[in-house]
């Protein structure tokens, strides 16, 4: 996979959440959303090739790029 540049941060309350540009394009965009303990760097960008719009990928609260609020976190509830 080829390196992902900077990514746009979203401000959120107390955290920042890091959004990436895969790749650019016309039509419709398309957001992908990662499993628990997985961020935007795993995704296999060659499975993309089909779908002709912009393709973006957001690396939720405490995951990849994005902060996690002071005290916060994910629990089991």
């Amino acid at each position: 996979m080829n390196a992902l540049s900077d990514p746009v941060t979203l401000q959120h309350n107390r955290i920042a959440l890091a959004l990436w540009q895969l790749r650019p394009g016309r039509g419709r965009p398309l957001l992908l959303l990662h499993g628990l303990g997985e961020d935007a760097t795993k995704v296999d960008r060659a499975e993309l090739d089909s779908w002709d719009g912009p393709v973006h990928a957001l690396d939720f609260t405490g995951h990849g790029a994005s902060s996690i609020a002071d005290g916060g976190g994910y629990f089991c509830e």
